[in-house]
């Protein structure tokens, strides 16, 4: 591999404030892989995707992970030769300019806000069973906005704090949530089947829930695209984070990269674990299924529930810990676009403190991302599946734009991590994955991209009411963005950019 030097961006105006450089490789991609959740998000979505299609909801894994595997390769060459603050905008920039640049990190901004909401309505199912808490709305809502209060007030501290935070957190959860799905598997009765079961709650006519079982293709597969790859897809992304934190990780050409595959790599190792310790030592499918907590149902049906709620206690630690990192990640890109004068009051969300934390992008998400389910609804599953087909837009059209560019001739010098001859190849990849997945998740279904009718159960209303989750919560933003480069589009493209003083293929 070919080795470039690369410097990080000096801010484009007198107002902008300059992060710091404090992370290392190993930071990096502790705060990278806390930003996934792998075990919150499994949790919080385990029983969604068991109760569409059964235990065969396993196979979404592997089939997710080599989809998204792809495209963490191409994050991780982009990371390599880019490591900005706002890398989602930034990468577009740097290929295809301005205009494109623009539009795709605005996208992406968009998707964040209602990520963030998503987050933290995945608390709720990790608070209700460590508490033996009724789920109610208002209670819902109570846990979500203190769980944004708490987002807000750890993203002022130093970078460099958040970090070793991330660390030790990533070390108590691993440790504790290893050994008890290891001794569950252990103690259990390893019923293998479990993994290969299809079936799906059905409502019968007079409101009582049953358990029907699947059987051919036609009937699987339908239901597998639908639900049984959700918890995966929600699970695995957001890996560009080791990309957008590089400005503030040392060597970052050579360190984001390694943030980013070590990140990615050993989420789908946990994952693995997850499902393939507790899915087989389920002792009951049928009740499983039914109940929707497969995970108390596997862990208790050996292990002492003191046990269990010890589980609840570090996964929901580290879901705050993947919060607050995701977070992080979402006010760099806010940021990183508001120093280039990209977005409205860009003056004001391009300021840090002495320390280098961009406090105002800080209070800008943490006002922003509680709109959804203030607004709208708390239930988790579809505000997951709006945020994650938002992210998987954005995805799509950064992996589209770099194959464009790469059958160009990009990269002509190569970052200390590069694709070389493979890059085509797995670039073409990554595109028709993340094209299927944002496909899959745009698709109007009630159980992963319900409308606001199908989610409280009623008729009628405006037609707001009668769009899907997704397309409200990409068209909205995507609308205002209309409005804003319409009235500002010369003052955005004329504005100088902060790697204008950097030479990507010298």
């Amino acid at each position: 591999m070919g080795t470039v030097e690369t410097s990080a961006p000096q801010p484009s105006t007198a107002a902008a404030g300059k992060l710091n450089r404090a992370l290392t490789a190993l930071t990096n991609g502790a705060l990278t892989f806390a930003g996934v959740g792998v075990f919150a998000g499994l949790f919080s979505l385990y029983g969604f995707s068991m109760a569409g299609v059964g235990g065969a909801e396993f196979w979404g894994w592997p089939l997710v992970a080599i989809s998204v595997g792809a495209m963490v390769l191409v994050i991780a060459e982009l990371a390599s030769k880019y490591p900005f603050a706002g890398s989602m905008y930034q990468w577009p920039t740097i290929l295809a300019g301005k205009r494109i640049g623009w539009w795709m990190g605005w996208v992406y901004m968009g998707a964040v806000f209602p990520l963030m909401t998503a987050y933290y309505a995945s608390l709720p199912t990790l608070i209700h069973p460590l508490f033996d808490l009724a789920p109610s709305f208002t209670t819902d809502e109570i846990i979500i906005v203190i769980a944004a209060v708490i987002a807000v007030l750890w993203n002022i501290v130093r970078i460099s704090v958040l970090g070793r935070i991330a660390q030790w957190a990533m070390v108590l959860e691993l440790s504790v949530v290893i050994v008890v799905c290891l001794l569950t598997f252990i103690l259990g009765g390893k019923h293998f089947g479990n993994l290969t079961q299809t079936a799906t709650v059905t409502t019968t006519s007079s409101g009582a829930a049953t358990v029907q079982a699947l059987h051919g293709l036609g009937n699987v597969i339908p239901l597998f695209i639908g639900a049984g790859v959700f918890n995966a897809l929600w699970v695995l992304y957001t890996f560009e984070n080791g990309g957008t934190l590089g400005e503030e990780t040392l060597d970052a050409g050579r360190n984001a990269p390694r943030g980013v595959i070590g990140a990615y790599i050993f989420a789908v190792i946990c994952g693995f674990l997850f499902l393939l310790c507790l899915t087989p030592s389920i002792p009951d499918m049928r009740a499983a299924m039914l109940g929707g907590v497969p995970a108390e149902n596997a862990i208790t049906a050996h292990l002492p529930v003191g046990v269990f709620k010890l589980f609840l206690v570090v996964v929901a630690i580290g879901l705050i810990v993947a919060t607050n990192t995701m977070f992080t990640g979402g006010v760099r890109h806010i940021y990183g676009m508001a120093r280039d004068g990209q977005i409205p009051f860009s003056r004001t969300f391009s300021r840090t403190l002495a320390d280098g934390s961009p406090w105002t992008a800080v209070l800008l998400i943490g006002v922003l991302s509680l709109v959804p389910v203030l607004v709208f609804t708390s239930k988790t599953s579809s505000i997951v599946g709006g945020a994650t087909a938002a992210m998987y837009v954005a995805y799509f059209l950064i992996m589209t734009v770099t194959l464009i560019y790469r059958l160009r001739g990009w990269p002509r010098v190569r970052g200390w991590f590069s694709l070389g001859r493979w890059g085509i190849l797995v670039n073409l990849v990554a595109v028709l994955g993340t094209g299927a997945t944002a496909l899959d998740l745009l698709w109007p279904r009630p159980a992963t991209n319900p409308t606001y009718n199908q989610i409280s159960g009623t008729d009628g209303g405006n037609f707001l009411r009668g769009i899907p989750m997704a397309w409200l919560i990409i068209g909205v933003p995507l609308l205002v963005g209309v409005i804003f480069y319409a009235f500002r589009y010369r003052r955005i493209h004329n504005h100088p950019l902060a790697i204008d003083a950097y030479d990507p293929e010298p």
